[in-house]
């Protein structure tokens, strides 16, 4: 039944998403193909760079869509066929949630794919030297070579996947108190405070939590160590690398999990369908 729920969902879900990503390949294919034939170094690498920031644009107007769809489908005209369906609240939920972040993740694929793109053009038209000339400068600021710093995207790309889950999950209770009385004559100005509130409690307890247990990784040029204390092990390896903590992203993640909860409660009790 999950399964029909999410497929529905995306299938609704796609008439709004369509035109997102339509302008989304405009734009890029358009920076592509000017990038591929100019002749001007530097108009290459601001092609490369026009895509980048064009998808992470994106990024937020995607994250704004689902919001605005899963109000419009919850608590709007849709919602009143929305909650006749004969499954559990908590099924509805999670099928809004998922399809959200498949959207969402879909858009962040193409950003993090269009920087590694752009990395590779800019190492193409400029050449190597500008890689070394590069890994020079950040060995300056304590970064011993860009395997770290590959490492580091890669522990980023999972914490900003933590961290999405999060706001989608904020958003998804924000809306949702929006729409219960007294709190829905604010309107959207109610769902934009709470949301801030929820968010920023969310990332402050979480942070104090891994700054009291601070277990991760400290990566250096030629090593990866585990470590009960990622603070004193790099200062034990010279200041230098990289320290990774886990703990942060595992309260977050634990964190977004429990916001589903008073979503879910509160949708199946209290809420005001317009």
């Amino acid at each position: 039944m999950f399964g029909k729920l999410l497929k529905n969902d995306l299938k609704a879900q796609w008439h709004s998403m369509s035109t997102i990503f339509l302008c989304i390949a405009f734009v890029a294919v358009g920076a592509e193909i000017f990038t591929l034939t100019t002749k001007q170094q530097a108009m290459k690498v601001l092609g490369g760079m026009l895509v980048f920031i064009a998808l992470g644009f994106a990024c937020i107007v995607v994250l704004i869509a689902v919001a605005l769809m899963f109000s419009k489908t919850m608590f709007g005209r849709a919602g009143y066929l929305t909650l006749s369906i004969p499954v559990k609240t908590s099924s509805l939920l999670i099928s809004k949630t998922v399809s959200g972040l498949i959207w969402i993740f879909s858009v962040y694929a193409l950003f993090i794919g269009s920087l590694f793109l752009w990395v590779y053009q800019v190492k193409q038209t400029l050449g190597d030297q500008i890689l070394h000339s590069v890994e020079s400068i950040l060995t300056i600021f304590g970064v011993p070579s860009f395997l770290t710093i590959f490492i580091g995207i890669l522990f980023f790309l999972l914490s900003l996947a933590v961290l999405t889950l999060v706001m989608v999950q904020a958003l998804q209770l924000s809306i949702t108190l929006s729409n219960i009385s007294p709190i829905s004559k604010f309107g959207n100005l109610g769902i934009i405070v709470m949301f801030f509130v929820i968010f920023l409690v969310v990332q402050s307890v979480t942070t104090d939590l891994s700054d009291l247990l601070p277990i991760g990784f400290v990566v250096d040029a030629d090593t990866v160590k585990f470590t009960s204390n990622i603070v004193r092990t790099k200062a034990a390896m010279g200041g230098n690398g990289l320290s990774i903590g886990i703990c942060g992203s595992i309260f977050r993640l634990l964190s977004a999990i429990g916001l589903h909860y008073p979503t879910a409660y509160l949708i199946q009790h209290k809420i005001n369908i317009k």
